[in-house]
């Protein structure tokens, strides 16, 4: 299984700590059934500006880690939106998931901003398919599922965190994610892991969630993993549309 979303590249944003709580994280995630883990480190501008030089050091040691335990490691980021992603992506100052052309990015929690469509349009542009993380935490998002079914139909993808669907987060941000399986707004699960504790690399009951409620996505998700990898085109499930009811239905109803 893939694990799209962690922060296992020690020393370098609000991550991991250590390599050796890097070990622990891996270690949990290849007894979790990860097989391969995106080392999606955090880009905010003015907080974790990363130098790949630095982040490509640093990653190097985890590779080296995951080869010994049995887990493919994998570059990546996960970038907060800020109007001039397409800028930083063409200095090279941002990166996607290995190194291919999918992109992991985070919108802000309270709020879409209203650049959003045209930042991620542009990117789509230049070749970059975005993937929002995790949107079942985005306080609009949780309020109008529109909002994020039109940035799908746009030809954005999304990232569900396997703790949201656990509850982790609380009842709240649980429900949204549920509703968001069942309606295969979601393409791809991650841990969000940050540590070796309370925000770990475990996914495995997320999945089962998954699987459980929609077997037809946790299918797509399987099938297409690998084409992420590889920078490959993936079409995704059609969006499960709320069933109208009709007049008899209300008609009756108690």
């Amino acid at each position: 299984m893939l694990d799209l979303h962690s922060h296992i590249v020690p020393e370098i944003d609000d991550g991991s700590v250590s390599l050796e709580v890097t070990k622990d994280m891996l270690i949990n995630a290849y007894n979790e059934g990860t097989r391969c883990i995106c080392a999606t480190s955090h880009y905010i501008s003015g907080d974790f500006q990363i130098q790949k030089e630095i982040y490509d050091e640093k990653f190097l040691s985890v590779s080296k880690l995951g080869e010994e335990i049995g887990i493919q490691v994998v570059k990546g980021l996960e970038v907060y939106l800020t109007p001039n992603l397409l800028e930083l992506y063409k200095e090279g100052k941002i990166w996607c998931i290995n190194e291919k052309n999918y992109m992991l990015i985070e919108l802000p929690m309270r709020e879409i901003p209203l650049y959003t469509e045209d930042v991620l349009y542009n990117l789509r542009l230049c070749g970059v398919t975005p993937i929002i993380a995790h949107p079942e935490r985005n306080f609009k998002i949780a309020n109008n599922l529109d909002v994020l079914k039109d940035l799908l139909e746009q030809g954005n993808l999304a990232q569900i965190n396997a703790g949201s669907l656990t509850g982790l987060y609380g009842s709240a941000i649980k429900e949204t994610a549920l509703k968001l399986v069942e309606k295969n707004m979601i393409h791809f699960i991650g841990s969000d892991a940050h540590n070796n504790g309370n925000r770990d690399t475990s996914i495995s009951s997320g999945i089962n969630q998954i699987k459980k409620i929609n077997q037809d996505l946790f299918l797509w998700i399987v099938d297409n993993e690998e084409k992420i990898l590889s920078g490959e085109g993936v079409y995704p499930l059609e969006i499960k549309n709320e069933k109208k009811k009709g007049f008899l239905s209300r008609l009756f109803k108690k």
